[in-house]
C-alpha cells in the first residue's frame, strides 16, 4: 500500500508514496471513516504527496472515487491539507481538490508542510 497514516493530537498525517493506483484509493476511502470511529470524531488530514512517484490510475478513476467520497458522511466540519511539490503529487493534488464534492470536507494545497500545518491548526 502506498501510503501510511499517524495520528498527531487531532491530526491525521497521511504520507503516500510510490505508485498510487485505484484500489489504493478505495483502500484509503475505507480506512479513514474507520479512523475517525476509533477516534470518535473526524479528525484533520494532512497529506504529503511528495513520495508520490507516478499515479497508475485513469481520470475516470479519480472521478468515481469522489462520487463515492461524497456519499461519505462527515459529522463535522474538518480540513484536509495537501502538501505537494513535484510535479506527480501537484497532479495528483489538484485532481483531488477539483474533485471533492463531500460536505463538511474543506481541501488546501500547499508548497510546505509548515504552511499546511497553520491553515490546519485554525481556532
Amino acid at each position: 500500500m502506498p501510503y501510511s497514516y499517524t495520528i498527531e493530537e487531532r491530526i491525521v498525517h497521511v504520507s503516500w508514496r510510490g505508485v498510487v493506483d485505484k484500489e489504493d484509493l478505495a483502500s484509503f476511502g475505507a480506512d479513514m471513516p474507520r479512523v475517525g470511529r476509533a477516534l470518535g470524531y473526524a479528525p484533520d488530514v494532512l497529506h504529503t504527496f511528495d513520495g508520490v512517484t507516478a499515479n497508475n490510475f485513469q481520470p475516470i478513476a479519480a472521478y468515481l472515487y469522489s462520487l463515492l467520497q461524497k456519499r461519505v458522511e462527515i459529522p463535522n466540519p474538518i480540513r484536509a491539507a495537501i502538501v505537494a511539490t513535484t510535479p506527480q503529487g501537484k497532479s495528483m493534488a489538484k485532481v483531488f481538490k477539483t474533485l471533492n464534492r463531500t460536505h463538511n470536507l474543506e481541501m488546501g494545497m500547499f508548497d510546505d508542510e509548515a504552511a499546511a500545518r497553520r491553515w490546519l491548526a485554525r481556532r
